[in-house]
């Protein structure tokens, strides 16, 4: 079933998966894309699996440029997008591939949630979704 309309999306879940400390280029993009909705006064949950659970690791993304030279981290984009209100949510079962206990977890975070958070998501009308 397919369910189209004309309303103007008011929900955004993002899934982050393929950015990850091992290529710092692509990680300030999903903080940029959930900062820029939530200003939209869009409601926005984020979603982190894979290694990309590593940018919720304190210290971590602290020490990741956005861009070489820009003199901006990572972190600064995830607090920016933390200051709009997105919601930001580690997969438990990343967290625990990765070897990531909770105390080591950035404060703000929203929670854990996994796949059928994100699915229940996708699979809602009123939720529209990205992943990077």
């Amino acid at each position: 079933m397919i369910v189209t309309s004309d309303a103007r999306a008011e929900k955004l879940a993002i899934l982050v998966w393929a950015a990850d400390p091992g290529r710092p280029e692509l990680c300030a993009t999903p903080f940029y894309f959930a900062a820029a909705a939530a200003a939209m006064d869009v409601e926005v949950e984020m979603y982190f699996t894979a290694r990309s659970v590593e940018l919720l690791r304190q210290g971590v993304a602290e020490g990741l440029e956005a861009a070489p030279g820009s003199g901006k981290s990572v972190a600064d984009f995830r607090r920016e997008a933390l200051a709009f209100g997105v919601r930001l949510y580690a997969c438990p079962t990343a967290l625990a591939a990765h070897g990531i206990a909770g105390d080591a977890l950035i404060p703000g975070l929203a929670g854990q949630a996994g796949a059928a958070a994100y699915l229940g998501r996708n699979l809602d009308p009123a939720w529209r979704t990205l992943s990077f």
